[in-house]
């Protein structure tokens, strides 16, 4: 009998994992608290000038072409949330009917080991409020890290309410879906006066809901102490540049896999071409964008060492940074929002103040596994981080990276805690047991080609295929620590303790070695786009060079039994 697969979530991460597992034989149930498929790309959480970093070819699965949007001629195939909805709805409505439970929220997920079904969630209908228990033998957790608003205390509702500020506040997830609200928020404010708008945050979240407010002519301000970095250029790039490995290469990844990244990361010519290409990146994408010397749009996080970096593509006239050089939105930075005060007035960090008739949020999420699991099964299966504190000291395995020399402080939350889980994908505690995985709780730039090749890894592990895993809980948990002293070493200046559920662990720029690593891990082969001793950087990735991978897999299975 096929084995019963909870897929907890039906966002990218989800639709693929669920395709992954029906095609190999699981008997698969979805179940997601959204009214439509898609995740953070769900209908309702869509607002107008929502973009992604993505360009079409990149975020889609093999299972399915994307239609190409219309413009991308002119903007090299940007993608719009909208692009990803209908991408999203039509995969499902083609591959998962009938098996996504929507408008359901998960109460409880319990787990009781020797059972034939171990897994007992318990459940409540948003429509009808009703309540019932499942039971499954397997479970996959793709609820993501961009679904739970994480909001600062001193920045709550309550904190407003203790100081008279009776002035609405909206976190940056609910932006969409209750759009008409703040229009009719603004609308209400009385004749002759313009309603403002205070954004908190730097990051693309802020910088879209920015865009959108300012293009429908209204006053917007945003605060912040730094946003986000950016590539840009006046020309959408070629995709020898755009879809291959050659920013891959230019970023150190935890193993040096080719002769070519040992002489760029380990060398000191290397580092100076290294840096020397991301300093001529960012610089051009400053020039492209027309930013003045003095503009605070070069308060930025660095492209090299951060992961908030965002692909704007070309410029455009209805974008955040051209709205900002134009003067259609207000920059306050750098600065931070330390409260609120009576009759609508925010306070900032510098002792100045601004006057707000709304309130947005953008500051950020956080992990949803706390809502799902019961804190003993929680513990059972070591899902949550643990602490590392006392094994700081030790050998530099990376010294030799050149390209790591004076890097930023390190961030004291990196100090304490290490991820629990292997590869992102199996907590460690859980590892033998082959009943829990997780898929989109990787970091990186390239979410489509990762979330495909992880459906293929969990499920491989899923059937007890012959594959390179540590052999004991011991082996498992001395990775994870290796994984999290090279997240210390790569993204210093980051508290990557404060979403475990989209930072277990971050690959970002180096997802093609990553992938190829998963592979490797099923016994397949990698660098799937050529091997040519001279182009290999250039080569173009696409999704479609894992269609085969079920066959490749099943041949592997008949060969080993």
């Amino acid at each position: 009998m096929p084995s019963s697969v909870l897929v907890l979530g039906a966002g990218a991460a989800g639709l693929i994992t669920a395709h992954t597992l029906l095609a190999d034989g699981f008997d698969v149930c979805l179940i997601t608290r959204d009214h439509t498929p898609g995740g953070q790309w769900a209908k309702e959480r869509l607002y107008p000038g929502l973009k992604l970093n993505n360009v079409h070819g990149e975020f889609r699965f093999s299972p399915l072409k994307m239609a190409a949007p219309p413009d991308s001629a002119t903007t090299g195939g940007r993608l719009t949330g909208h692009d990803m909805q209908n991408y999203m709805q039509e995969f499902a409505d083609k591959f998962l009917k009938d098996k996504i439970i929507f408008d359901t929220e998960v109460l409880r997920v319990h787990r009781e080991d020797g059972e034939e079904n171990p897994w007992t969630v318990s459940v409540r209908n948003l429509n009808t409020n009703s309540s019932q228990t499942l039971r499954f033998s397997k479970m996959v957790l793709c609820t993501g890290g961009t679904s739970k608003a994480k909001i600062p205390e001193y920045l709550s509702s309550a904190a407003a309410d203790k100081v008279h500020f009776r002035r609405p506040i909206i976190h940056s997830a609910q932006f969409g879906a209750r759009l008409n609200e703040i229009m009719n928020i603004v609308a209400s404010k009385s004749s002759g006066s313009s309603a403002s708008v205070v954004v908190v945050g730097g990051g693309k979240s802020a910088q879209d809901i920015c865009a959108h407010l300012a293009s429908e002519g209204i006053q917007v301000t945003i605060v912040y102490e730094k946003t986000d970095a950016f590539t840009a250029g006046e020309h959408p790039l070629p995709d020898f540049v755009r879809k291959s490995r050659m920013l891959s290469i230019l970023s150190p990844h935890i193993n040096q896999r080719t002769r070519l990244e040992r002489f760029l990361h380990t060398t000191w010519l290397g580092a100076k071409i290294v840096h020397g290409n991301w300093n001529g990146i960012i610089a051009g994408s400053f020039k492209a964008m027309k930013i003045p010397a003095d503009s605070p749009l070069r308060l930025t996080y660095s492209a090299f060492w951060n992961i908030h970096t965002n692909d704007e593509g070309v410029p455009r006239d209805d974008g955040f940074h051209a709205l900002v050089n134009s003067g259609k939105i207000k920059v306050v930075a750098p600065a931070r929002v330390t409260g609120y005060a009576e009759d609508g007035v925010v306070l900032l960090n510098n002792g100045n103040s601004l006057e707000a008739d709304l309130i947005i949020l953008a500051t950020g999420y956080r992990s949803s596994w706390g809502d799902i699991f019961d804190e003993r099964t929680a513990h059972d299966i070591g899902l949550h981080r643990r602490s590392l504190a006392a094994e700081n000291s030790g050998p530099n395995e990376w010294a030799t990276y050149r390209t790591l020399s004076n890097p930023p402080p390190l961030h004291p939350e990196n100090m304490k805690w290490s991820s629990s889980v292997y590869k992102g994908i199996v907590p460690a505690k859980n590892i033998l047991r082959w009943d829990f995985a997780i898929n989109g709780a990787v970091l990186a730039t390239n979410d489509g080609y990762l979330f495909e090749t992880i459906s293929h890894w969990i499920s491989s592990y899923f059937l007890g295929d012959r594959m390179k895993l540590p052999k004991t809980v011991e082996a498992v948990l001395q990775h994870t620590k290796r994984d999290a002293l090279w997240l210390r070493k790569r993204h210093p200046d980051l508290d990557l303790s404060l979403n475990e559920a989209c930072t277990s662990f971050s690959v970002f720029w180096t997802w093609p070695q990553f992938c190829d690593e998963l592979l490797e891990d099923m016994y397949l082969p990698s660098m799937r786009s050529g091997r040519n001793w001279f182009t290999w950087p250039f080569q173009i990735i696409s999704v479609d060079e894992l269609a085969t991978l079920h066959e490749e897999r099943k041949a592997n299975r008949r060969k080993n039994t």
